[in-house]
């Protein structure tokens, strides 16, 4: 009782069991029109719901040397609503390398993070609903400025996996009906740091 309590308070519809955990994460972005088709072919694949009608506001951190863009890495604090839940991520070097961890307070993290020098360099907003489909998670993304996307997603330990969980993914995309003439290879950061990338 207690551990779904803690879940619920968290926003949590379901347990994530091991899908957030690895130190690798295979992402593939695809632009849509609409969301709702995607919404419905994934309810009748089986889909789980996770989380729905959670907001997001994602802070990117650099340093005034801009060490962390120049080595392909991103350091970021991600609040969500209504749950309160808090994020500190950090991505790369490299497109799959991943960590993240909860923490408390956002606030204070932010004062934690300037203090020690780190300078905001973005804000990112989004709404988001995600779906859990066999050993993969599924994204359906509102950002403001850049319109609806669909991110199917998969963590691991390890590296020698990557491989097999990009050829999911694909089959995946497939059954969604996601073109690879639609494929943004972009993250949402370097799309909005980029004019006219819509």
């Amino acid at each position: 009782m207690r551990a779904g309590s803690d879940l619920q308070r968290k926003g949590m519809l379901c347990d994530p069991g091991e899908h957030f955990q690895g130190r690798y994460e295979v992402e593939h972005k695809y632009r849509v029109e609409n969301l709702t088709p995607i919404r419905d072919q994934i309810a009748q694949l089986g889909g789980v719901a996770f989380m729905l009608e959670n907001h997001e506001t994602d802070i990117y951190f650099d340093m005034d040397d801009k060490r962390f863009a120049d080595n392909d890495q991103a350091v970021c604090l991600r609040s969500m609503a209504p749950s309160g839940r808090v994020l500190w991520i950090s991505k790369g070097p490299g497109p799959d390398r991943c960590v993240a961890m909860d923490l408390d307070d956002a606030g204070k993290a932010y004062e934690m993070l300037t203090s020690l020098g780190f300078v905001e360099v973005l804000h990112i907003a989004k709404a988001r609903d995600l779906y859990f489909l066999g050993a993969l998670h599924v994204t359906l993304d509102e950002v403001p400025g850049l319109g609806p996307f669909v991110e199917i997603a998969a963590m691991t330990d390890e590296e020698h996996a990557l491989d097999g969980l990009r050829a999911q993914i694909d089959a995946l995309a497939l059954k969604l009906d996601l073109s690879p003439a639609n494929r943004e290879a972009r993250s949402y950061r370097a799309m909005l740091s980029t004019p006219g990338s819509r």
